[in-house]
């Protein structure tokens, strides 16, 4: 009898996961090409992450089915858009948790990291050494939420404008 055997590879939920997986690869290529950007922009910036440019950071959003794993490598670097389920595999040195504006806003500096973190707005697990080095490359580079994701230059002002409406809003909701 033909059909969908349960939990089986050709069952609903293997193609669900399949096809989901297959949806944050664009994503993740996108921000791959703009932390590799980055670092050809900003070569001084991350050579202060050093020994830890090897390290694998994982950011997990508490509001939101998403995480993104981050390997700072230089021009090898990589960024993945993984779902909840998937980043709970994930063997990462640093596992930094919190609500998304609160983690997009330490990354793009305009939360304080430290007043972050004692607030207990985000939690850290693992090598916070690295994680110190990944805060001061980004600190270094003095970069915005629309370098982050790789928005074109002439479009950077207004992708700042629109994330930062976004996320007032999305604060407030």
């Amino acid at each position: 009898m033909g059909g969908f055997r349960r939990g089986g590879e050709g069952s609903p939920q293997n193609l669900a996961a399949i096809a989901a997986k297959s949806l944050l690869l664009g994503p993740s290529y996108i921000l791959t090409l703009a932390l590799r950007r980055l670092v050809r922009i900003h070569p001084d910036a991350f050579a202060r992450l050093a020994a830890y440019r090897e390290s694998l950071f994982l950011i997990e959003f508490t509001d939101a089915p998403l995480a993104f794993s981050l390997r700072p490598s230089g021009t090898s670097g990589q960024v993945r858009v993984l779902s909840t389920a998937a980043a709970k595999t994930v063997r990462a040195d640093v596992r930094i948790a919190g609500q998304m504006v609160d983690l997009l806003r330490v990354f793009d500096g305009t939360f304080d990291a430290d007043a972050a973190f004692f607030s207990r707005r985000i939690r850290v697990a693992g090598d916070t050494s690295a994680l110190m080095a990944l805060h001061n490359a980004l600190e270094a580079a003095d970069l915005t939420l629309a370098d982050l994701i790789g928005a074109p230059a002439s479009a950077r002002g207004l992708v700042n404008r629109g994330l930062d409406w976004t996320l007032h809003h999305w604060r407030s909701a």
